[in-house]
């Protein structure tokens, strides 16, 4: 598919540069694009890629296009959302980034609030904010995750996963750049290896405010690809521990990741298989689309390991809470076993 392009004429440097990578996002998307047309803060340019949607979103992104010059659209075929990201942040002119997606809707003082803390915090590289979270029909529900709100506890945070709400943030362009973007290996934790990373040469926090409204929904990446996602996130720690150990990183041009049998060997060091392997079920006990799924035998296989894994019993009741209930037998038969292999 040929790229097309619709480019506004920007008299000046922005001083933002929001970022929006859009595939088949009709539904929400412009009450999304609206709520940060609608900013106080009006000084930025908004990048956006269409990545080859085919449910109108291209059609509506082209209507809205041509309705304000701060919006530059790139239409172009499907290359998913680290290739689209990593364009963006190419493309962009102003020194700060602003994430954004195409199912949230930032509040009118998002970007003023942000800008003004970076501003006045040349230390932080990359901050973001609390939210509220939305439902599927635009309903606010009670937020799932607040967010640690120093460096000091970000960093702390940074060991048991994203400390930062993704389309939340905003990052400096330079860093950024200096890090290489995203990488494509870590795909569905792009944004937990992009935080590790940065975190070895900036300081990251987030604001108190809540100043997005941010979409939960059953076909959040989380829900639809949880196992990819753990996965990616425990390999990402493992690689950050081993770069501050003066390692190289063996994933810096990689497009996929290794199996976990084979990461002992990736990282020259015993036992990093099974940690990830742990960290990856200690994730996944709270998912109920892993607990119901094919995926849960690698909870038994860490059990039948010796190790087991934090918070097993407790994953028996979540089991049987959700019907599982032939799952639920087999966790605890399990984990009987091992108990008795110890003694």
């Amino acid at each position: 598919m040929r790229t097309s392009r619709y480019v506004p004429v920007m008299a000046t440097k922005p001083v933002l540069s929001v970022i929006m990578s859009v595939y088949n996002g009709a539904r929400y998307l412009d009450a999304a694009i609206q709520s940060i047309l609608a900013q106080n803060f009006a000084d930025f340019e908004f990048l956006i890629i269409n990545d080859g949607s085919a449910d109108g979103s291209r059609e509506l992104l082209q209507k809205l296009a041509q309705t304000d010059r701060r919006i530059t659209l790139i239409n172009r075929e499907n290359r998913g959302l680290v290739a689209s990201l990593n364009e963006l942040i190419a493309l962009a002119k102003a020194p700060l980034l602003a994430r954004m997606d195409c199912d949230d809707i930032a509040l009118p003082n998002r970007f003023s609030l942000q800008i003004a803390f970076m501003n006045n915090s040349p230390e932080i590289g990359i901050s973001g904010t609390n939210t509220y979270d939305l439902n599927e029909d635009g309903g606010i529900i009670i937020a799932e995750e607040s967010y640690p709100l120093t460096p000091a506890e970000t960093q702390i945070s940074l060991q048991n996963g994203p400390p930062l709400c993704h389309p939340s943030v905003v990052m400096r362009t330079d860093l950024i750049r200096q890090l290489g973007g995203y990488r494509a290996a870590f795909r569905h934790a792009e944004d937990y290896d992009l935080w590790l990373r940065a975190s070895r040469s900036t300081l990251i926090s987030n604001i108190p405010e809540a100043l997005l409204l941010y979409r939960r929904s059953n076909s959040q990446v989380s829900r639809k690809h949880a196992v990819e996602q753990a996965k990616a996130a425990a390999i990402a720690w493992f690689d950050h521990v081993h770069c501050l150990g003066g390692g190289q990183s063996p994933f810096d041009t990689a497009v996929t990741l290794p199996a976990l049998g084979k990461l002992d060997g990736v990282f020259g060091a015993k036992g990093v298989g099974a940690g990830a392997r742990k960290r990856m079920v200690e994730r996944l006990r709270y998912s109920p689309e892993y607990l119901a799924s094919p995926d849960f035998m690698l909870m038994i296989d860490q059990v039948k390991s010796g190790e087991g894994f934090d918070g097993a019993a407790r994953t028996v009741l979540r089991l049987g809470r959700i019907g599982e209930i032939k799952r639920a037998s087999v966790l605890a038969l399990s984990i009987f076993r091992s108990l008795l292999n110890r003694s």
